[in-house]
C-alpha cells in the first residue's frame, strides 16, 4: 500500500515536470522574490497597494488632521468607515474642502495611521 502511494506521487511529480508546471511555479516564485525589498520585511512593492479612496468630511489645517469617509483599505485590514487621520505634512490639506473625493496613502507609525499622500480626484 505504501509503495503504491509513493509510486502515484512520483508519477504526478514527473507529469508536472513534463508539462513545465514546476518550472513555471519556480520562475514565478523567483520573480516574486526578486521584487521584494529586503529593508521593509518582505512586503510587496508599493505599486501592489493602490491608493485608498474616500470623501473629505472635515479639514483641520491648524491641527494637521482630516476626517475622511473612506472605502475599505485591505492593506491595513480596515473596513469602510469615517475616521480622523493626522497628515504627515499640513500642506497636503491645502485646497481640500468637505465633499471632495480623494485618493490617499497611509503609513502606520507607532500604532497610528498617518496620511502621507493625498490626490484630489474630483
Amino acid at each position: 500500500m505504501r509503495r503504491v502511494a509513493l509510486v502515484s506521487w512520483l508519477v504526478l511529480v514527473l507529469a508536472a515536470l513534463g508539462t513545465g508546471v514546476c518550472a513555471a511555479v519556480i520562475r514565478n516564485q523567483s520573480i516574486h522574490d526578486a521584487g521584494r525589498s529586503r529593508d521593509v520585511g518582505g512586503l510587496p512593492p508599493a505599486e501592489v497597494f493602490p491608493l485608498a479612496a474616500g470623501r473629505v468630511v472635515a479639514v483641520d489645517p491648524k491641527d494637521g488632521k482630516i476626517t475622511v469617509a473612506h472605502a475599505a483599505i485591505p492593506r491595513f485590514y480596515m473596513e469602510r468607515m469615517t475616521r480622523i487621520f493626522p497628515v504627515e505634512d499640513r500642506t497636503l490639506l491645502v485646497g481640500l474642502t468637505p465633499g471632495d473625493k480623494i485618493r490617499f496613502d497611509l503609513e502606520r507609525r507607532a500604532g497610528h495611521y498617518v496620511i502621507t499622500h493625498i490626490e484630489n480626484s474630483n
